[in-house]
């Protein structure tokens, strides 16, 4: 149950950057999947927040929940989206959990909470090869999937500080969804003050990522993860990682017509395998 449940949060992520890059094409701005992820998301966690204590937001403290909202609410999205309205979904897929991995390392280390290991040193160097494979045909491809690319790797440098904030600040995955999307209502105000201008995207196709991103991404992703780290271990749910690019890869191909050339696939498999050599060790 552990491994099914790592296989559907695989599968949820990486169809999150296929349908991204495909909303984006077809009648929804970044501002306007950004709005609905927190509409959706905020409101419906609100009452667990409620619950936990709006006062000390259940215990983290005002000023921490506002650091994780920033690392993974509304500007790490806004962000995010802008990143896949200009850059391939293969390339956001390999980007933003690629690099996560290498910044959660030095920080840990910087702050002597994990032991400097020679393999995991090694296995990161593999990974941040493959991000320059990646990273390095954006160059011949023009400025936009360049400026794309460099706004996914801000997103996984934000997100790998978020992940080390919430083991630093011991912080329960359901808090911290619950935290950062209620916080994140407060963006709402704002998009529809200066940027919704109306969507020409169909009815299906807006509560389709109004469920996606607002209950998807935020809420059943997080429980499943949370499920499987009790069935199999934190460690070994690690082990799954590695599966999103490749199988975001695979999905933009037939979706959305973007077939990645030879250099990416090199990138590709280069970060596939520094991210599983890099969780094997620490999964025995």
């Amino acid at each position: 149950m552990g491994v099914l449940a790592m296989l559907l949060v695989v599968s949820i992520y990486a169809t999150n950057f296929v349908a991204v890059r495909y909303s984006v094409q077809h009648g929804l701005a970044p501002h306007d999947l950004s709005a609905l992820r927190f509409g959706a998301a905020g409101l419906t966690l609100l009452p667990y927040l409620i619950r936990l204590g709006l006062r000390d937001l259940g215990g983290i403290g005002w000023w921490r929940g506002l650091a994780l909202a920033c690392l993974a609410g509304a500007p790490y999205t806004v962000t995010f989206f802008f990143g896949l309205s200009h850059a391939p979904a293969a390339h956001g897929a390999v980007l933003n959990p690629g690099l996560v991995p290498s910044v959660v390392f030095v920080a840990l280390v910087y702050l002597g909470l994990e032991t400097f290991s020679v393999v995991r040193a090694i296995s990161l160097a593999l990974i941040v090869l493959g991000l320059v494979l990646v990273t390095g045909t954006s160059f011949y491809a023009g400025r936009d999937v360049l400026l794309g690319d460099a706004l996914l790797l801000a997103t996984g440098v934000s997100w790998g500080l978020f992940t080390v904030a919430l083991r630093v600040w011991q912080v329960r995955p359901l808090q911290a969804a619950a935290v950062v999307s209620v916080l994140s209502l407060g963006y709402l105000p704002i998009y529809f003050a200066f940027w919704y201008h109306g969507v020409t995207a169909s009815v299906p196709h807006v509560l389709g990522q109004a469920a996606l991103q607002g209950w998807g991404n935020s809420a059943v992703a997080i429980m499943l993860l949370t499920f499987a780290i009790r069935r199999i271990g934190a460690q070994r749910t690690a082990l799954f990682s590695p599966l999103i690019p490749v199988l975001t890869a695979l999905l933009a191909i037939p979706l959305l017509g973007e077939v990645p050339g030879a250099a990416q696939w090199t990138g590709i498999a280069l970060v596939v395998f520094g991210m599983l050599s890099a969780a094997v060790p620490a999964a025995r």
